[in-house]
């Protein structure tokens, strides 16, 4: 403590020394080095603050990010899981099913072959199919019986169709396949 005053009496003894215009000018430097320190000080403060801002804000980007992510994939596993529902469910006799609603739209099947069953995606999902020919077919009846298919019980998909028009008859004759998919027991 003694030799801070010693040095502060001897600081003051020097200034008094001093001439008026090397008293201000002292000052003036002494002034301008004490706004530069405040400067660099607050800068560095301000500088500091700012980085940790923009890292709180992009954290709070990412975690907005996170939030929308979760949801949509909630969204997707509800789905997928009325989609295994309805494959759990679905216990469609593909054969007698598509006889049943061609009888209802009106038509006869002359040609119908079925296809193996398929694994398809993960092998967890089987796909039967079966192969439809109609020939001289209206255009209204096919499309009330593709309709009544695909609106059935379980997952039905008419997955092809091919159309070969009869101008003389105004008539078509069709090929389709029609799929139904259901979970591997």
């Amino acid at each position: 403590m003694e030799k801070l005053r010693g040095l502060l009496n001897d600081a003051r003894a020097w200034f008094d020394r001093l001439t008026t215009r090397e008293r201000q000018m002292v000052l003036g430097t002494g002034g301008a080095v004490l706004a530069f320190v405040l400067f660099v000080i607050l800068f560095s403060f301000s500088n500091s603050a700012s980085n940790y801002r923009k890292r709180t804000d992009q954290k709070l980007a990412k975690l907005r990010e996170v939030q929308m992510l979760a949801a949509s994939y909630r969204e997707a596993a509800q789905e997928r899981q009325l989609v295994e529902q309805q494959l759990t469910g679905s216990n469609v006799r593909l054969m007698s099913y598509v006889e049943e609603k061609a009888t209802q739209a009106g038509l006869t099947v002359p040609n119908m072959t079925p296809k193996n069953d398929v694994g398809i995606g993960d092998g967890q999902i089987v796909e039967s199919s079966v192969e439809l020919t109609f020939t001289d077919v209206d255009l209204r009846k096919l499309h009330d019986f593709l309709s009544m298919v695909e609106s059935g019980p379980g997952v039905v998909k008419v997955k092809s169709l091919r159309l070969e028009p009869r101008d003389a008859t105004e008539t078509l004759t069709a090929w389709t396949t029609v799929s139904t998919y259901k979970m591997k027991q």
